[in-house]
């Protein structure tokens, strides 16, 4: 049988939850290259958080590492835009949620944000780094970091695959996460205990058979939503060209992008609906995930 791929955030959810402390402490270890002694996982079998203009949950899981420091890990396998600024929204919330209403900025800790992105953005384009770390930092006096409570890791499969060098942990459990059918990751398991027990822990929910159904309706949807997104703009270009001329073309063209990638997570939204209808899931469960509305699903059924 087929291990399913950690790099499904369905997936990543499931292996690296509460009950496996182990061996997230020993990836996230691997990433912000500190010890940690404590750990604990949310209980949530599956954490869906949903954000401005997502239709669906955003799959993440986050951590309280050694008593206080909070670590959120998202993986992301396509660019929609805007990554720095989600990046920036999630490390704000993370860091902000930590006080309740009139408690003293003293008790805030340290927050971390880890990105595991399939594709390179922005400035990281430039750089020939797998793993890159980011603070806030004087522009001339670049040793002087203006706070150690932020911290941002974004690390790049597609930099980690041109990388041969098996010896190093970080680029292990990279492997493992994008490929563990691989025949390099099962001759890893022989040298790295921690390696050996993810693809242990990997096969017992490979063998979920309603997990796999959700892994695929999951990947599906990204694939249909980026086509949506795809054709979209384009369809939305056009018409933000033509509004162009009557209202200025910048202003025509935002609004017509963002008319036509609404209505297209819309429509990627009940596709997929009428795939969990078809695997026997209930209305509640469907609403839930997709964050349609019951009459929504209920017309999928007439």
């Amino acid at each position: 049988m087929e291990l399913l791929k950690p790099k499904n955030d369905v997936v990543f959810h499931c292996l690296f939850r509460k009950g496996n402390e182990s061996i997230t402490k020993a990836l996230i270890s691997s990433i912000i290259e500190e010890k940690i002694d404590e750990i604990e996982l949310d209980n949530d079998r599956y954490l869906l958080q949903t954000y401005p203009d997502q239709k669906m949950g955003i799959l993440d899981l986050k951590a309280k590492l050694n008593g206080g420091i909070i670590c959120n890990i998202e993986i992301q396998l396509a660019d929609k835009g805007y990554t720095e600024k989600r990046l920036l929204d999630y490390w704000s919330n993370l860091y902000s949620a930590q006080l309740k209403i009139g408690e003293k900025y003293h008790k805030l800790q340290k927050a971390i944000i880890i990105l595991i992105a399939d594709y390179d953005f922005g400035k990281l384009k430039e750089i020939n780094k797998v793993h890159t770390k980011w603070q806030i930092r004087e522009e001339e006096y670049l040793e002087k970091v203006l706070t150690e409570d932020l911290e941002i890791h974004i690390i790049s499969l597609p930099k980690a695959r041109k990388k041969n060098d098996k010896c190093n942990q970080l680029l292990q459990w990279l492997a493992f996460l994008d490929n563990p059918n691989n025949e390099g990751v099962m001759e890893m398991k022989k040298k790295n205990q921690d390696i050996a027990d993810a693809l242990w822990k990997l096969e017992e929910i490979s063998e979920d058979e309603k997990l796999r159904k959700i892994a695929e309706v999951r990947e599906r949807w990204e694939r249909d939503e980026l086509s949506a997104q795809d054709y979209w703009k384009e369809n939305g270009l056009a018409e933000g060209r033509k509004q162009g001329l009557e209202q200025g073309l910048e202003q025509g063209r935002e609004e017509g992008i963002k008319r036509g990638i609404k209505e297209g997570e819309k429509k990627a939204q009940l596709e997929m609906a009428k795939e969990m209808l078809k695997m026997g899931m209930t209305v509640e469960d469907i609403i839930k995930i997709t964050k349609l509305t019951k009459q929504n699903i209920e017309e999928l059924k007439q």
